[in-house]
């Protein structure tokens, strides 16, 4: 449990920064940082996937 807590407070981490800067784009009325943006979501998808897999393979170890 400690190491989901530690992932998900990771994926936090990652998706803070790509809400500041959609949000400092609308605030400005610009376009963000979109090299933030990309980096940080490419940096999420793989932890979600891996979050994903980790929940599916527990599941299937849950069965008779």
């Amino acid at each position: 449990m400690a190491e989901l807590k530690a992932d998900l407070e990771r994926l936090r981490e990652l998706l803070h920064p790509i809400l500041a800067e959609v949000e400092a784009g609308i605030a400005g009325e610009t376009h963000p940082d979109w090299s933030v943006v990309k980096e940080h979501l490419l940096q999420a998808l793989e932890l979600v996937r891996k979050l994903e897999r980790d929940q599916l393979w527990s599941a299937l170890g849950r069965q008779p």
